[in-house]
């Protein structure tokens, strides 16, 4: 049996999600595959240099347990993992796997979401139900804390440049950060929030009529956003700038921020995105967001 799961992105909407307001995401190109063969319930990651059995006390053997147990409890199958996508760099990595082994298993609907949750908890301690959702539903969604994922038609996936900054990424604190600022001139950061919950809206319309154009500058709006939440970092605008003047329409920060991930709208002109991250040091790939899961 084999099962695959797409890792996802947020578009836009970061942190003010944690406020109430929507974000943007779709799911990734690109994800984890998870093969099963006759054997006595070892999982195994080879780009991690592990393996793993629901038994074990690891963050990988509590999680894999999680997914086991809504399966039954009982495995007669080794399970092998493998990513085309980055570990540790806020593309859900954690969530396709945790998808790709409950779709494996035979988990699907409600059971399979469950599951994944399960598993996300462990992973991160309280997930927000983003990552999984996506990977498992595929395509465009809105998400609100409220409300989880709300599918968003779609004319057509989008295609993006996806750029490691070089930078760890630092969710925790950021998110710190922003809850300091909503104290400190709580006016000023609840009208961002209420900017960019409009850019979402606005993106969510031109995703529907395929507007790269209008999705791209909203995108660069949202960036200035961010930046001036104290979220962005000196990497993450280096890589925005670049995208632009290589061609990109668009180009933001995606997740946590502090560091991580840039993402880079050029329709037509990908290849020269990524030519010229990798001239500057930047490690990157082309994928589409939003297509089947």
């Amino acid at each position: 049996m084999r099962a695959f799961a797409p890792g996802k992105v947020i578009l836009l909407g970061e942190h003010a999600v944690v406020y109430g307001h929507p974000a943007l995401a779709g799911a990734l190109s690109c994800g984890v595959t998870v093969e099963s063969e006759p054997g006595r319930g070892v999982l195994r990651v080879p780009s991690w240099g592990v393996e793993a059995r629901a038994s074990d006390p690891s963050a990988l053997g509590r999680a894999y347990a999680a997914i086991v147990e809504a399966a039954g409890g009982a495995l007669d199958v080794d399970l092998t993992a493998r990513f085309d996508l980055p570990s540790g760099a806020g593309l859900g990595s954690s969530a396709a796997l945790s998808v790709a082994i409950a779709r494996v298993l035979g988990l699907d609907g409600k059971r399979l979401l469950d599951a994944a949750m399960a598993a996300e908890n462990v992973f991160h301690g309280r997930a927000s139900g983003i990552d999984h959702a996506v990977s498992a539903h595929g395509g465009f969604g809105l998400f609100t804390r409220a409300d989880g994922l709300k599918p968003l038609r779609a004319a057509q996936p989008v295609p993006l440049v996806v750029g490691n900054s070089g930078r760890a990424r630092d969710t925790q604190g950021r998110v710190a950060r922003v809850a300091e600022l909503a104290a400190q001139s709580p006016s000023e950061t609840r009208a961002r929030f209420d900017a960019i919950a409009r850019l979402v809206e606005r993106a969510a319309q031109a995703i529907a009529e395929a507007r790269f154009g209008d999705l791209g500058a909203a995108m660069d709006e949202n960036q200035r956003h961010l930046a001036a939440l104290e979220v962005s970092c000196d990497e993450i605008e280096a890589m925005c700038s670049s995208a632009r003047d290589a061609g990109a329409v668009g180009a933001k920060l995606t997740g946590g921020g502090g560091g991580g991930c840039v993402i880079a709208l050029a329709p037509g002109r990908e290849e020269a995105v990524r030519a010229a991250w990798t001239r500057a040091g930047w490690h990157s790939f082309v994928t589409t967001v939003g297509g089947a899961p």
